[in-house]
């Protein structure tokens, strides 16, 4: 669960990143997007038990000077310093979370990705990717949306989100550490589950899935980024009739009067789970 407190000194958020890798998938004879998801360990102390895309903080051996000559480029947002940092660290926590990520030149992705996710520094992982001669394909990282965290939780991020096509061939593996499972799934299924209360999802989360819900294929899921804006979506916690809600900008109770992502204005918390609605519903 979150931690919110409105009365707590608001913390400074660390930059973080997240990645969803998307694939096409057959289903009844025709084409239907599926995503990487992973279930975090109920044992976190920071949305435990949680169905999350992977990623995590953006670590000072993320930094682009550091894998220079390791990474593709691209044009496009976020290709500054941070950005840059935020594509090498969505790709290095995909790596370690699910053993899926976007990495060039490995002769045989599977047993090479097995390989590199033993590596458990910065430094090693590098030289790991040298001696393979392979690199992180950070141009195929599309931004999608930046969410940072209420100002009322004690554990704050700024999460870049981005999208990515999955290489083909690899199948994802739980390090059985901070994902106790990991699987493909299409947008429908995960929300479907959700509605049903089989697992838990985020507003982050299940916002990006809203937005994906309609995509055929990894082409028009990336193409989905049309609707998102990369300008910073914060929901403001407050309490309304005792019940704890997350305003989203547009919503008649945060201090941003725009919606910067389509869909409901605001999450309310009901039965322990965040339930997406309008002001007036």
């Amino acid at each position: 669960m979150l931690d919110l407190d409105q009365n707590r000194p608001v913390a400074t958020p660390r930059p973080a990143a997240t990645i969803i890798l998307l694939r096409d998938a057959r289903r009844d004879s025709r084409t239907e997007v599926e995503l990487c998801v992973m279930q975090r360990s109920v044992q976190s102390s920071f949305m435990g038990g949680a169905v999350v895309f992977p990623g995590g903080r953006v670590e000072a051996h993320d930094a682009g000077t550091a894998w220079e000559g390791l990474f593709t480029t691209g044009s496009g947002d976020w290709w500054d310093v941070e950005g840059v940092a935020a594509r090498i660290a969505a790709c290095r926590e995909a790596l370690e979370e699910v053993g899926v990520a976007p990495i060039l030149g490995l002769n045989d992705p599977t047993e090479s990705i097995a390989g590199l996710r033993k590596v458990e520094s910065g430094d090693a992982l590098r030289g790991a990717m040298r001696a393979l001669g392979a690199r992180l394909d950070l141009a195929s990282l599309v931004p999608l949306s930046r969410w940072l965290t209420p100002e009322a939780e004690q554990r704050r991020f700024d999460a870049r989100f981005f999208l990515a096509k999955a290489p083909a061939g690899l199948e994802p593996v739980s390090d059985n550490h901070e994902a106790t499972r990991v699987y493909w799934a299409s947008p429908s299924a995960l929300l479907a589950d959700y509605e049903k209360g089989a697992i838990s999802l985020f507003p982050p989360t299940h916002r990006t899935l809203e937005l994906l819900v309609g995509a055929r294929d990894v082409t028009a899921a990336l193409s989905t980024t049309s609707k998102s804006t990369l300008e910073t979506i914060c929901p403001r916690f407050l309490v309304e009739a005792g019940t704890p809600v997350l305003a989203l900008p547009g919503d008649p109770a945060h201090e941003v009067k725009f919606p910067r992502i389509v869909g409901g204005s605001r999450y309310v918390l009901h039965e322990g789970r965040w339930i997406s609605r309008n002001a007036d519903g």
